[in-house]
């Protein structure tokens, strides 16, 4: 399918060449490769707090909204949760931005979900059945449930009691948080429509989580959605055995119902491939149903 078919089938009015899709592509990745080097990310973003039960502490949110919320007072509005909020929120919000100005995806509202330091960090990304700390025996478990619990049962319904949202609802995460994103389609997976594991770190303990992957998948137990796996060209070989795993394993055992998609961004790293990957699988979740409209580059 064309450039031109794609805009036309997704904006009905927006039509560009190829080159200006390029030309457009590299604009928005180096604006948000500043906007993660030199921007506050939650800069023109509403913040906010809640005593969360059950991580038993006050946990800070970022809310960014769509451009014309203000005035537009009755529509409603996607929702995107980003995990690391505090330096992944801003260069999300940026890129769903841009791409909805070109009616690539539609308008969203984006909540950055920060972490409080490192250690906790850790314990809220972690499964609750995989250690800690793999360098260590015995070492404390993961408390990655009950930051699902958090996000289920307290910043979801804050969120959509106090803005317009509306179907479908999203999380990505880097990382860490990657690996947290693939532990909530397994644990919950009618609570996100769309995920984003943005360079997964899948590989602790021998590829546990992709093992547990695999073991949902055969067993038919995960309703229709849209998962998204990105891995930086340029990763270690760690990750990209567990990467490949993953991606052979959704080959074999995916439902039908479940729509998945993976890439490999060219030159990407650790540090860059979320702002590389993210207009990608934006892109691939709300144009799925026309083949070839986004690709990385």
């Amino acid at each position: 399918m064309t450039t031109k078919r794609w805009l036309l089938a997704l904006a009905g009015t927006a039509i560009l060449s190829v080159a200006g899709t390029i030309v457009a592509r590299i604009a928005l990745e180096e604006k948000a490769q500043r906007l993660t080097r030199d921007m506050n990310p939650v800069a023109s973003a509403i913040v906010a707090t809640l005593q969360s039960a059950a991580l038993g502490e006050t946990r800070e949110y970022f809310v960014h909204l769509p451009e014309a919320y203000a005035s537009d007072t009755m529509a409603r509005y996607p929702i995107l949760y980003v995990l690391d909020g505090e330096w992944q929120s801003g260069h999300t919000a940026a890129t769903a931005s841009l791409l909805a100005r070109i009616g690539v995806v539609p308008k969203m509202i984006v909540v950055g979900v920060p972490g409080v330091d490192g250690k906790t960090r850790n314990r809220d990304y972690t499964p609750p059945d995989m250690r800690l700390d793999i360098g260590e025996s015995p070492s404390a478990m993961g408390g990655g449930d009950r930051f699902l619990s958090y996000l289920r049962d307290e910043l979801i319904g804050r969120i959509e009691r106090d803005y317009r949202t509306t179907r479908p609802r999203m999380l990505a995460g880097v990382s860490q948080g990657g690996l947290f994103v693939v532990y909530s389609e397994i644990a919950d997976p009618a609570l996100f429509d769309g995920r984003f594991a943005h360079s997964p770190a899948l590989w602790p303990e021998n590829e546990a989580m992709v093992d547990r992957l695999e073991t949902a998948l055969r067993k038919e137990s995960l309703p229709p959605g849209f998962l998204y796996l990105s891995l930086g060209a340029d990763e270690s070989e760690q990750m990209m055995a567990a990467f490949t795993h993953a991606v052979r394993v959704l080959e074999r055992d995916a439902p039908v119902g479940l729509v998945w998609r993976s890439d490999l961004s060219v030159g990407g790293r650790h540090r860059t491939n979320a702002v590389l990957s993210t207009p990608v699988g934006l892109c691939k979740m709300f144009a799925r149903d026309i083949p070839d409209a986004c690709r990385a580059r």
